[in-house]
């Protein structure tokens, strides 16, 4: 007999919330806007108010973004205001129209992210942007190479540089900013 048990009710999840920082000028120096990610263990989400994507634009504002959010994690009293992660969206997309690899890997972090945000906004991708946006994930998600999935799909760099857009807009729309 396993010596192992399986606790009962099993622990509640650990609730943690990152800064992540986005970049949208490949002029600016620093990130332009930042949310709160929020991970409970098996899915990690932005902080939203009324349904939309809540941002601010300088990090010392984390802490009332998390109050005025309305998603489950106000309740969180930890606030971070060291970056987990830069979104760098103008680095993505020169990678996407210009290299051959994601070696520094902004562009499978970019799809990740964005992932994140469309789901949180119950946006639906349309079918040819998921589909290739899908694809190139998963081959990032191995090898940083990934103009071949493109050539195979026969899409050109335009097509993936129309997806990342799509979801820029989609989640431009969708969002609001601290008052």
């Amino acid at each position: 007999m396993s010596s192992d048990l399986v606790q009962f009710p099993p622990p509640p999840p650990t609730r943690q919330i990152y800064l992540i920082g986005f970049r949208l000028d490949p002029g600016a120096e620093h990130p332009q806007f930042y949310t709160l990610m929020g991970d409970e263990g098996e899915s990690e989400r932005p902080i939203t108010r009324e349904g939309r994507i809540l941002f601010f634009r300088h990090p010392k504002d984390a802490r009332k973004a998390l109050g005025q959010s309305d998603n489950g994690f106000a309740d969180l009293t930890k606030v971070p205001h060291e970056m987990e992660m830069l979104c760098d969206v103008s680095s993505a997309l020169y990678v996407a129209n210009a290299e051959e690899s994601d070696a520094e890997g902004v562009l499978f972090e970019l799809i990740a992210v964005f992932d994140d945000l469309l789901r949180a906004i119950r946006m639906n991708v349309p079918e040819e942007h998921a589909g290739l946006l899908g694809a190139v994930a998963q081959r990032l998600a191995q090898n940083p190479e990934f103009v071949s999935v493109l050539e195979s799909r026969k899409a050109g760099r335009d097509k993936l540089e129309d997806a990342l857009m799509w979801c820029v807009g989609a989640v431009a729309v969708k969002s609001s900013f601290v008052e």
